[in-house]
């Protein structure tokens, strides 16, 4: 397998967000933590986790030559088939189950109103279409392009639009970091930004930046232009260093699967372990974070060996090209 500096990257975001689920997003939700260092650490990732999946989508973006409506097209059938397939399982199954950390109050409004964190797959297929109706008046080739593209991008985020339906409100949230890395990748900063001191130097005056926004005692607003600033240098510091380390590469490899698929072995996880009172935080998280890695890698292979399952749950009818 070729270790290469997306697939850490995408490996690393996905281990914050299983890491992020395991502990659970509110103090109602998995571990169901109300204080601490592990409440707090999950909270100070806010500024990592998102931004550095959409840096690396608008990267992947950037280096792609598919616009237009054969972008659309693609995006379609790898984003919103996923999405509407095990979203939905998702959702049905929070809904049919007594505790659920998690409930669905209408289903008939499902992906409406966005399931879970199934909205970044719908955010992103509206990034994409509007990108290619925009980049069919005006491309993204310069320097000067790119920041017609991103002054709006920050301004519409900042004015923190509340329309949930669709995941609007999402596509506006990750915009930014998206067109960051398209610079990174289409306008070749790439060559000129893989520079570990200045990856380093970036990572500590984000991470600063958060820890400073933490010590004022109140919520983390990531609309906020603090948040926007913390988010830019982190994802872009660490893409900068340029890692490359192959068990990430490896999860980074089942990334998609990871993503789509992770609550449920995670939550499984959890729940059989409550069952067998074994109730300590630290444990439950030591647990169930490789359940949610290496059962999405394994469900993976399976799903590759049809390709109806390939396409309607993967996006791909060849899924297993991804592990490769």
């Amino acid at each position: 397998m070729k270790v290469s500096k997306v697939q850490t990257l995408r490996g690393l975001a996905c281990l914050l967000l299983v890491v992020y689920h395991v502990i659970g997003a509110t103090e109602s939700q998995g571990l169901r933590i109300h204080g601490g260092w592990l409440r707090q650490l999950t909270e100070a990732l806010v500024a990592l986790r998102m931004p550095l999946f959409g840096l690396v989508a608008g990267a992947m973006y950037g280096f792609s030559s598919k616009r237009g409506w054969t972008l659309v097209r693609n995006k379609a059938a790898r984003l919103l088939w996923p999405m509407l397939t095990v979203g939905t399982l998702f959702a049905l199954v929070q809904y049919g189950t007594p505790g659920s950390n998690y409930r669905i109050d209408s289903l008939y409004l499902l992906h409406i109103v966005p399931v879970a964190h199934y909205w970044f797959l719908e955010s992103l297929f509206l990034i994409f279409c509007t990108l290619a109706l925009a980049e069919a008046v005006a491309p993204l080739r310069s320097l000067r392009s790119w920041w017609g593209y991103f002054v709006p991008s920050v301004l519409v985020y900042l004015a923190h639009p509340g329309i949930i339906w669709f995941s609007v409100l999402g596509a506006t949230y990750l915009l930014p970091y998206f067109l960051l890395g398209v610079g990174m990748t289409r306008l070749q900063w790439d060559d000129r930004q893989e520079q570990p001191r200045s990856g380093l130097l970036r990572i500590a005056l984000g991470t600063l930046l958060v820890a400073w926004l933490m010590a004022q005692g109140t919520e983390l607003d990531r609309f906020s232009a603090p948040m926007l600033l913390g988010g830019l240098l982190l994802s872009s510091g660490f893409w900068s260093l340029g890692l490359r380390n192959p068990l990430l590469a490896r999860i980074g490899a089942y990334s998609f699967a990871i993503y789509l698929f992770h609550v449920f072995f995670t939550s499984a996880t959890r729940m059989a372990l409550h069952g067998l009172a074994l109730d300590n935080a630290l444990l439950v998280l030591l647990i169930s974070v490789p359940a949610g890695v290496l059962g999405p890698a394994l469900l993976q292979h399976l799903i590759a060996r049809s390709r109806t399952c390939s396409t309607y749950l993967m996006g791909s009818p060849h899924a297993m090209q991804a592990a490769a």
